[in-house]
């Protein structure tokens, strides 16, 4: 398994524990959790790109 390869699977676990907090704070009605969330799924989704992108 490639680093590359290791790196996009954390990622893919953060994103997935993002949207989990996000949910959270759907079901909490916490705006806060929700909009703190939402940076953290899109952050880590613009990490991603430059790995989806291969390699150059």
């Amino acid at each position: 398994m490639t680093e590359q390869r290791r790196q996009l699977f954390g990622l893919i676990g953060f994103i997935i524990a993002g949207l989990v907090f996000i949910a959270a704070g759907i079901n909490f009605g916490d705006p806060l959790t929700i909009i703190g969330s939402v940076i953290w799924v899109t952050s880590y989704l613009i990490w991603m790109i430059p790995l989806l992108g291969g390699s150059k």
